[in-house]
């Protein structure tokens, strides 16, 4: 599986995630150190598991100017995606079920009338190498207003 990643500070967090995991075929949360990636963790989330669900536990600044709101402590199926909510979860799931990094670009316009187009990348991790229960994710906009 080919991975494309046209954004370079995307691109730098999926090179940080690779170092991180060696040989294994995902890092661990204790693995990522915030201030080992600095110029990039304004694009940063840390999402995590809570059984079926999806929920925002660090939101970068730039990310959160991106999207617009406040996203901290709620669930993916909590905010406003338009009509692309179950595509949006479906890729966390492929990348726990799967153990890979999911990269994509979105296009959508919120209920409020905000379009967004933004890049996204999903990385799994976990404490075992197996079970995902968190995901570093990356996303930067390309365009958005």
């Amino acid at each position: 599986m080919v991975l494309e990643i046209s954004d370079d500070r995307l691109r730098r967090l999926y090179a940080y995630w690779s170092q991180k995991k060696g040989a294994r075929r995902v890092p661990s949360r204790a693995d990522i150190a915030p201030e080992e990636i600095t110029d990039i963790l304004p694009w940063v989330m840390l999402m995590e598991r809570v059984g079926t669900r999806i929920r925002y536990r660090l939101v970068g600044d730039g990310f959160r100017q991106i999207y617009g709101d406040k996203l901290l402590g709620m669930y993916l199926d909590e905010i406003d995606l338009d009509h692309i909510t179950a595509a949006y979860i479906e890729e966390y799931e492929r990348a726990a079920r799967d153990l890979v990094p999911v990269a994509r670009k979105w296009t959508f316009t919120k209920l409020n009338g905000r379009h967004l187009e933004y890049e996204r990348l999903i990385l799994p991790l976990a404490p075992d190498d197996k079970t995902v229960n968190m995901f570093l994710t990356g996303a930067v906009g390309f365009g958005f207003g």
